[in-house]
């Protein structure tokens, strides 16, 4: 069996190994729902012992409360089982049958399901252009429309937006025509041409179903996927009804050695990942998209066209078929889709040539990583495959990689608003190694690939791939195949960004605006102490103005920082992901301040040179003029960028 990563310090690991001894001893009072398999793929039995191993690890190792998981096989469930609590503080266990997780995106592919009942039926066309059905208007930005093959295979050229994605309250929610109006993102990029995952797309699809059945869509779900398959015990709604109120998981967080219980988040785009269901419910919805599925939704040339591949950048690496993620795990090809919302992670995986699936999900944030560990290991155990020999690095591919190097920023980011500037949080990093690799870094991670194609790598210690490729603007992109080294490059492409974007130059140009305005100003100040003659009281203020836009942008940066960190520890994220926050309102209001004063610098450096209220006089000497333009050449720069990154009034992009 491989070996699970650990996902927690070995401090947490030691606080928290009880709950590996918990969550077995409970998995014997809630005995595994286990069926005979009628192939020979293993002895269930053994099944168990696997689960309880690996699972039981995982909740110790990344302080996760419960999971829940399912097997199915054959046209029927293989094993399912719970683990840990649902309820940490009733200590209520988790139960396969009973207890609802959030799926969070894993529960996508209902949505496709949904959309595809139509096709199926005549009433949609895949290739058609999506304002044919909408009582409102996607603007024409290029010439080729959206069609629902775009939105299935997230190409649809929208940027990403967060806002609205995540609320916490209900009276922040919208219903779903008034969020996909008044939250509807710019459109950047040709569509079918982009691979950008887009949660806007998926909640635009399912309001084709809502517009075409002429029922609102989560009833839709209900009567014409959850009904007939019997997911008794699956739900759109946020919260779940009340019937389910004591079944539902609750969402944990870690925090200073204990486990904390996060509010219940609401979906914006609630088709996108507001599915809150049983493991059980699962099993039976993945049943429905192998073969041998004892219940029928969709015809089985429709299941199999679900699953053909409908878009890849490039044809060598993994894609996207209607709806499902591809992968390859062990030289067979998966069908899968994972899902995270705050506190919860689930993963859904299919073998459709094995006639397989398996279905995971946790509730806490440690499960983003475990859903694809339980899968590799799955994999290992039970379909193991000797690895292909990983090509020798070569020196000789230095000169391909630098090709290559920069920086990259994803396709699924904003691109009309402030969050743009997460852009640069986010980049990706692409370098020559020491030893002919090409290396990828992400927030401090490297891993290594090493080239096997023009245009091609493979990672250095497993069959996973990254492209290289000339996107429609003429620019270097890269994508990821489906076991990409860093989870947020899922479902997205990645663009060199130029020179002046990148997060060295914009770095450096902010700190160094700060540094020299400030320190100028500190040097200015010892000038004054010393000089016993005043200088003119514009060549004063001049300086005032200068030291006053580094003071600025100074509270800019250390308010931008303290945003993104002012965190409620049982949710997770920045509070600024759940709607705006008064540091929020006081960031943005610097730019403006420091706009009036780069004007200030600019009417200022004209007036010292020529004497403007010193009797025509130039203020300084000749390199004291100099720098101060050259500083107030610094502030605009800054401005530009601000400008750039959408954090003044006027977009740059």
């Amino acid at each position: 069996m491989q070996q699970i990563a650990t996902l927690g310090s070995r401090r947490s690991a030691r606080g928290y190994a009880g709950v590996a001894l918990v969550a077995f001893l409970l998995s014997l009072f809630s005995p595994p729902i286990v069926t005979a398999a009628r192939s020979n793929l293993v002895d269930p039995a053994d099944l168990v012992t696997f689960f309880d191993e690996v699972v039981t690890e995982q909740l110790a190792q990344a302080q996760i409360p419960g999971a829940a998981l399912a097997v199915v096989k054959d046209g029927e469930v293989q094993f399912a089982q719970g683990y840990g609590y649902a309820d940490l503080e009733t200590r209520r266990p988790v139960d396969p049958a009973q207890t609802l997780f959030r799926t969070g995106s894993a529960a996508k592919p209902v949505t496709w399901t949904a959309l595809m009942q139509l096709v199926e039926q005549g009433r949609i066309d895949r290739h058609a252009d999506v304002n044919t059905y909408l009582d409102f208007s996607i603007p024409a930005t290029f010439a080729e429309p959206i069609t629902p093959a775009h939105l299935l295979s997230h190409t649809p050229g929208f940027e990403d937006v967060g806002e609205g994605l995540f609320v916490l309250t209900p009276e922040a929610t919208l219903p779903l025509r008034d969020y996909l109006i008044t939250r509807q993102p710019v459109r950047v990029f040709p569509p079918g041409q982009v691979q950008a995952y887009s949660n806007y797309g998926t909640a635009l699809a399912a309001y084709l179903v809502e517009r075409v059945s002429g029922i609102p869509f989560d009833q839709y779900v209900a009567e014409q996927i959850f009904a007939p398959l019997g997911m008794e015990r699956s739900t759109l709604d946020q919260p779940p009804p009340a019937h389910f109120a004591d079944d539902l998981a609750g969402g944990y967080a870690p925090y200073n050695g204990d486990i904390l219980r996060g509010n219940f988040v609401f979906v914006g785009p609630y088709p996108a990942g507001s599915m809150s269901t049983t493991a059980t419910d699962m099993a039976r919805f993945m049943l429905a998209h192998l073969p041998d599925s004892p219940t029928s939704i969709l015809q089985p040339t429709t299941v199999q066209q679900m699953q053909q591949r409908l878009y890849t950048p490039d044809p060598r690496i993994d894609g996207i078929a209607h709806g499902w993620m591809e992968r390859t795990s062990n030289g067979r090809r998966v069908l899968y889709h994972r899902g995270a919302i705050v506190h919860f992670s689930a993963g859904m995986y299919l073998l459709p040539e094995e006639r397989l699936g398996l279905y995971v999900a946790y509730n806490a944030p440690g499960g983003a990583a475990a859903t694809d560990e339980l899968w590799n290991a799955f994999m290992d155990r039970y379909y193991p495959t000797s690895p292909a020999p990983a090509p020798t690095p070569s020196a000789d591919t230095a000169a391909l990689i630098s090709a290559y190097a920069g920086e990259y920023h994803l396709a699924r980011a904003e691109v009309s608003g402030g969050g743009k500037v997460l852009r640069l949080l986010e980049a990706v990093h692409v370098s020559a190694g020491p030893a002919g690799e090409l290396q990828l870094m992400v927030e401090g991670a490297t891993e290594a690939y090493l080239a096997v194609a023009p245009g091609l790598f493979r990672h250095s210690e497993r069959a996973a791939y990254l492209a290289f490729f000339s996107g429609p603007d003429g620019r270097t992109w890269f994508s990821l195949d489906g076991n990409p080294a860093f989870v947020g490059l899922t479902g997205t492409a990645a663009f060199r960004a130029p020179w002046y974007a990148t997060t060295p130059v914009t770095a450096l140009l902010l700190l160094g605006t700060i540094l020299l305005c400030l320190l100028s100003g500190v040097g200015w100040l010892i000038g004054a102490w010393r000089r016993k003659q005043a200088q003119p009281l514009a060549a004063r203020l001049a300086r005032w103005n200068a030291g006053a836009f580094g003071l600025g942008l100074l509270g800019f940066v250390v308010t931008f920082v303290g945003t993104l960190t002012d965190s409620d520890p049982a949710n997770v994220m920045p509070r600024v992901f759940f709607g705006p926050t008064p540091l929020l309102q006081v960031m943005l209001t610097i730019p403006w301040l420091l706009a009036l004063l780069g004007l200030g610098m600019v009417l200022f450096t004209g007036m010292a040179w020529r004497g403007t209220g010193n009797a025509g006089n130039a203020y300084w000497s000749l390199p004291g003029r100099l720098h101060y333009t050259g500083l107030t050449l610094l502030g605009l720069a800054t401005l530009a960028v601000l400008g750039y990154w959408n954090l003044l009034a006027f977009p740059m992009t």
